[in-house]
């Protein structure tokens, strides 16, 4: 609920020292998590009206609502380009099958979205749209060799990072191509993370896990053992792991066993202080609870998610 929301998020940050940063995936807008908050169809939806403009507006909207309730990032846009028919887990959470219309409507979400002071993150990477299984249950591993993965998975990511997206989050997948090691999942992976986000690709955001309770990485790794080495790869916040209280525990004997440098923890933290600086939270942190019917559900959002569900209709 709005109101609730709000006022949780509020009372979050008076215990907190330092100002939280506060997450949510408004895949759909804020109307995917919050009941009373505006809701868009999904992705393909969009992909279907091909219209920026609208990207644009959904992204803005998602931004303005999102930040009146004390969230500053969302878990979206999905970036993953959808060209296996068999895919259980993206299918209609992708804007379509085309690299190329992809990334032309992520960047447009990405903008609307960063330009109204909501951090995007453009999600599964190195790109889940070739699965055909469900990543939540088990680990799919994707086939396409480095070529194919260049031109069709990375190219929206390329994409991103080149607009000024500042989140990206990880995908439970195995990528043969780019790390031949069995078993490993894309999330522990240096030679993905370090290797080819931070150092080929060039970006500097935050590195964000898909939620570490998911089957493609609880199958093979205890919680404790998947967070150190997703650390170890370069990920800057571990999103929703089992044993929370023992997973922190754990990471802080890592650090002291020499596991963990504690360079690499300072390069993420300051990450994470810079986007929260960025956002101004240590001037404010708490949200205006009086003026939540101003920026939330408004008719004109209303109306705005209404044409794009009416001209997402394709015949």
């Amino acid at each position: 609920q709005v109101y609730e929301t709000a006022y949780l998020t509020n009372a979050v940050q008076k215990m907190a020292r330092i100002p939280l940063l506060i997450a949510s995936d408004f895949e759909r807008g804020a109307g995917n998590q919050i009941q009373g908050a505006t809701e868009f169809p999904p992705l393909m939806a969009l992909g279907a009206t091909s219209s920026e403009e609208q990207a644009y507006l959904m992204g803005k909207i998602t931004a303005v609502e999102g930040r009146a309730l004390g969230i500053h990032m969302t878990y979206a846009p999905v970036v993953d380009v959808n060209i296996n028919p068999a895919n259980p887990i993206i299918n209609t959470r992708s804007f379509g099958e085309d690299p190329q219309d992809v990334s032309r409507l992520a960047i447009a979400f990405i903008k609307g979205c960063q330009e109204n002071g909501l951090i995007a993150t453009a999600k599964h990477f190195p790109g889940h749209g070739d699965a055909d299984l469900d990543s939540h249950s088990v680990l799919p591993t994707i086939k396409g060799d480095r070529n194919r993965l260049e031109k069709v998975e990375l190219y929206p990511f390329k994409k991103a990072i080149e607009a000024g997206v500042q989140a990206i989050m990880t995908a439970h997948l195995q990528l043969p191509a780019l790390d031949s090691t069995p078993n490993l999942p894309a999330t522990l992976s240096p030679l993905i993370l370090s290797g080819l986000l931070r150092e080929e690709l060039g970006f500097k955001g935050l590195i964000v896990t898909d939620a570490m309770g998911m089957g493609g990485v609880t199958s093979l790794f205890s919680p404790q053992e998947a967070a150190l080495r997703a650390v170890q790869a370069g990920v800057d916040m571990v999103l929703l792991p089992p044993e929370t209280d023992e997973v922190i525990e754990s990471l802080i004997q890592a650090v002291r066993l020499g596991q963990i440098s504690e360079d690499r923890i300072n390069s993420s933290v300051r990450r994470i202080l810079e986007a929260k600086a960025r956002l101004g939270l240590h001037k404010n942190k708490l949200v205006d609870m009086d003026i939540l019917d101003e920026k939330v559900a408004t008719n004109e959002h209303l109306d705005v998610s209404r044409l794009l569900f009416e001209s997402s209709v394709t015949l």
